[in-house]
């Protein structure tokens, strides 16, 4: 009989010892659903043309969007740097804050999904706030050949 009791006493502590509570701040830390989640949410695009490169890698949560943007354009500066902004109709709507030539500076920019990729839209632009932002985002110019597709991200 004391054999059994205690088969079932280490059966119980067994049974009850599960490691971390769900909600516990070490689960959270180290779950690989939101690893899962991340790689998700994170896209990268490029375009490469004779001369020209641009890498776009974005990391989406919900409408927001951040991620880093690099130009590579030829008899250009280059010049690489952060974008913070939105997602709306098929737009990337976002502040990119760059380098070039050791200056650190932002201006708007604006993407739209096509067919053919991700299209920077050009226009006229105004000063807001110290920013260049574009004077009316309706009414871009998207006809351009660079079109950022879709590449695996490293």
């Amino acid at each position: 009989m004391k054999a059994q009791i205690a088969t079932f006493l280490i059966a119980l502590a067994v049974l009850s010892c599960k490691g971390p509570k769900e909600d516990s701040p070490i689960e959270a830390a180290f779950s690989p659903e939101d690893e899962h989640l991340m790689d998700l949410n994170t896209e990268c695009f490029q375009y490469i043309g004779e001369k020209d490169t641009i890498n776009l890698t974005t990391h989406i949560d919900g409408t927001k969007i951040t991620g880093t943007l690099e130009y590579s354009l030829f008899e250009k500066d280059k010049n690489t740097g952060t974008i913070d902004g939105e997602i709306r109709n098929n737009l990337i709507i976002a502040e990119y804050t760059f380098q070039s030539e050791g200056q650190s500076s932002k201006r708007q920019v604006v993407f739209k999904n096509t067919e053919e990729g991700w299209k920077e839209g050009f226009g006229e632009m105004k000063t807001v706030d110290g920013i260049p932002a574009q004077v009316n985002i309706d009414s871009l110019d998207y006809t351009h050949g660079l079109a950022l597709k879709p590449i695996p991200c490293q």
